[in-house]
C-alpha cells in the first residue's frame, strides 16, 4: 500500500495558496490582469520555496480556460492536465540532466512549433544553474527573441550560475526564506485537515529546524505523522536537538567558565545521538535570544517562545554580561562555519567551548581581554594585601621628610648626573626610627591564592601549547609527565622513566616550562619531577629556587619607573 508524500498532495494550486511569497504572487496577479506579462522569468531563492510550484500556476494562469486570469479555474482540461503533468505544452527539464547544448539545440528546435492545445508553450527549466556555458550560448539568441507563444521560466538555488547576458533578458523575481511562524501555521493548518493530532510546539521546533523551506517542513511532519500524535519531544529526538532545559544549562556553563561541565553536556548529547549540527543552531538560536531581551524593552514579537521560556531567558540574561554574548556568537558562529567546511562537528564545539570557557587560550582580542582582568585581579589582591594602616607621622615629622628630600634640579649631562646625584639611602632622612621590616611589609599572596590545581589539570593543554610553540622537542618530553600537586608554589609533574624526569629537570627546559605556566596562569610556579614519589634532583649547577612572587613578576612587567616612584 502506498501513499502520496504531503509535498506532493499539498502543492500549491493557486498563486493564494503558496506561502510567503506574496511579494512575487501579488506582482504576477497584476502583470496578469493587465496583461503584461514577459516571455522570460528567472525564478531564484532557496529550495523549497515554491518556485516549481510557482512557475506551474504561471502556466495554468496563461492557458486556463478563463484567462489568462490571475485566478486559474483549476477546474478545465488544460489546468487538470498541468496539475497531472500530463500537458503537452507545459514542459519541465531538468538541467541537472539535460543541460547540454545538445539538449538545448533540441529543445530550440522545438520551440518554434505552435502549442498543440493551449494558449502559450511553456518551458519551465529546474536547476537552471546546472546549464553548461555551451549550452546557455546555444539558448541566448531564443531568449532574447522567441517566438510570441513561447515563455521561459527559468528556477534555480544560484542565480549567479546563470549567464548574466540571459538573467539580463528575464524578469527576475527573489523567493525568501519562510518564516518559522508562517510556517507552523501552515503545518497546523494540513494537520487539522489532515487528522493529525500535533502540539503546537512540535509545529514551531520542525518550523525552525525547517530553516524557512516549506517542502523540507511538510517531508518532517510526514514522516513523523507515521507515529500516530506528534509531541515536542518525538520531534525532538528525530530532529536531533538538545531539550530546552539543556540549552540553558548548557549556556549557564558557558557564562560561568566551567568548562568541565559544559563538555560533559556535550558528550552526552554524542551518547544520545543529538545531532551537534543542530546543536549549534540551537546554541546560537539561545544566545541571539538572550542578546535580543537584553537590549529590546518588549521582544515579545521578535522571539519565537513560549511566556514560561521567556522568563527564563529573562533571567538568563541578566547573569551573562552583554559582551560575553556577543563573543559565544561569534565562537559558534565560527564553529557553524567549520562544520560546513567539513570538519569534525565534535571538535569544532567543543574547540569553541573551550575558548569559551577559557578566553585566556584564545588568540584573540578576548584572550588579551582575559590576561588583563588576570593582571587587575594580581593588582586588586596586593592592594587589598597592602591595607594595613601606616605608622602615623606628626605633621612636622612630614615637613621635616619633605625638606629632607633632595629638590628638583636642572637637566645636567649624564655623566654630571652620575658623579653629582646622591644615593637613595643617603638622600632619605626620616623623621622618627623606621618599624620594623617585618610590620611595615604587608603580606603578599602566594600562587594558591590565583591558581589551584584543578585550574592547572583542567587548563595543563594549553602549557603544552605554549611550550610546543617555544620548542618542540620539549612538548615531545613534557607529555611524558603529568601534574600530580600543587604545594607551596611547587608544581609537581610525575614521569615514568628516569631519563624524561632529569631531562625536564634541567635549568634550559624548567625555565621554558616556568616561562608557559606563567603565560597561561600568571603566576610563577617550581616544576618538581619525579619519578614515583622519588623527585629527581636538577642537573649540577641547577639552583632550585623558590617560585617567584606573583606581585614580583606583575612589577617587572610594569616597569622599573613605576618601582621607583612606589620607593619614592
Amino acid at each position: 500500500m502506498s501513499s502520496t508524500a504531503l509535498y506532493r498532495r499539498w502543492r500549491p494550486r493557486t498563486f493564494t495558496d503558496v506561502v510567503g511569497q506574496e511579494h512575487v504572487t501579488e506582482t504576477l496577479r497584476a502583470a496578469l490582469r493587465e496583461g503584461r506579462i514577459g516571455h522570460a522569468f528567472l525564478f531564484s531563492g532557496p529550495r523549497g520555496t515554491g518556485k516549481t510550484s510557482t512557475a506551474r500556476i504561471l502556466a495554468k494562469a496563461l492557458n486556463c480556460a478563463k484567462g489568462p486570469t490571475p485566478d486559474p479555474c483549476d477546474e478545465c482540461d488544460e489546468c487538470r492536465a498541468i496539475n497531472a503533468g500530463l500537458s503537452l505544452d507545459v514542459i519541465e527539464i531538468d538541467a541537472a540532466s539535460h543541460g547540454g547544448v545538445d539538449d538545448v539545440r533540441v529543445l530550440r528546435e522545438n520551440a518554434v512549433l505552435a502549442p498543440a492545445n493551449a494558449r502559450k508553450k511553456v518551458y519551465i527549466v529546474d536547476e537552471a544553474h546546472m546549464v553548461s556555458p555551451a549550452g546557455w550560448n546555444a539558448f541566448l539568441k531564443t531568449v532574447e527573441e522567441p517566438p510570441d507563444h513561447i515563455v521561459f521560466v527559468f528556477a534555480t538555488t544560484e542565480p549567479n550560475r546563470v549567464l548574466p547576458t540571459i538573467a539580463s533578458r528575464c524578469q527576475r523575481f527573489e523567493f525568501r526564506r519562510v518564516s518559522t511562524t508562517s510556517i507552523a501555521d501552515h503545518l497546523g493548518k494540513i494537520c487539522a485537515d489532515e487528522g493529525i493530532v500535533a502540539e503546537e510546539a512540535a509545529l514551531a521546533l520542525i518550523a525552525r529546524h525547517a530553516d524557512g523551506g516549506v517542502r523540507d517542513a511538510l517531508s518532517i511532519l510526514d514522516q513523523l505523522a507515521a507515529t500516530g500524535g506528534i509531541t515536542a519531544d518525538a520531534a525532538r529526538r528525530l530532529l536531533g536537538g538538545a531539550p530546552v532545559d539543556v540549552m540553558f544549562s548548557f549556556v549557564d556553563a558557558l557564562a560561568s567558565h566551567d568548562s568541565a561541565t559544559s563538555l560533559r553536556i556535550i558528550a552526552t548529547l554524542v551518547e544520545e545521538g543529538a545531532d551537534l549540527r543542530q546543536f549549534v543552531r540551537q546554541v546560537i538560536d539561545h544566545v541571539r535570544a538572550l542578546f535580543i531581551v537584553q537590549r529590546v524593552d518588549d521582544p515579545s514579537d521578535l522571539l519565537d517562545a513560549t511566556d514560561e521560556t521567556q522568563a527564563r531567558l529573562t533571567g538568563q540574561a541578566s547573569r551573562v554580561a552583554g559582551a560575553q554574548i556577543v563573543h559565544l556568537l561569534t565562537l559558534f558562529a565560527e564553529a557553524q562555519a567549520e562544520m560546513r567546511q567539513q570538519a569534525p562537528p565534535r571538535l569544532a564545539v567543543e574547540m569553541a567551548t573551550v575558548r569559551a570557557t577559557v578566553p585566556e587560550a584564545d588568540a584573540t582580542a578576548a584572550a588579551a581581554i582575559a590576561r588583563i582582568e588576570r593582571l587587575e585581579r594580581l593588582l586588586d589582591v596586593g592592594r587589598t594585601a597592602g591595607a594595613t594602616p601606616a605608622p602615623a607621622t606628626t605633621p612636622a615629622s612630614t615637613t621635616q621628610e619633605k625638606a629632607a628630600r633632595p629638590a628638583p634640579e636642572r637637566k645636567a649631562p649624564a655623566a654630571e648626573q652620575n658623579a653629582s646625584k646622591p644615593s637613595r639611602s643617603a638622600s632619605k632622612k626620616p623623621a622618627e626610627p623606621e618599624a620594623p621590616e617585618a610590620e611595615l611589609a604587608p603580606p603578599r599572596p602566594v600562587a594558591s591564592d590565583l591558581v589551584d590545581f584543578d585550574k592547572i589539570v583542567r587548563d595543563w593543554p594549553l602549557v603544552m601549547t605554549e611550550v610546543k610553540n617555544v620548542k618542540k622537542s620539549l612538548h615531545a618530553l613534557l607529555a611524558e609527565g603529568q601534574p600530580r600537586s600543587l604545594e607551596d608554589g611547587r608544581l609537581k609533574l610525575e614521569c615514568r622513566y628516569d631519563y624524561h624526569a632529569r631531562q625536564l629537570a634541567e635549568a634550559r627546559n624548567a625555565n621554558v616550562i616556568g616561562e608557559a605556566i606563567r603565560s597561561v596562569f600568571g603566576v610563577s610556579l617550581v616544576v618538581v619531577t619525579m619519578v614515583g614519589d622519588a623527585p629527581v634532583e636538577p642537573e649540577p649547577g641547577q639552583d632550585d629556587a623558590p617560585p617567584a612572587d606573583p606581585l614580583d613578576v606583575l612589577s617587572a612587567q610594569l616597569g622599573a619607573e613605576v618601582i621607583e616612584e612606589t620607593e619614592d
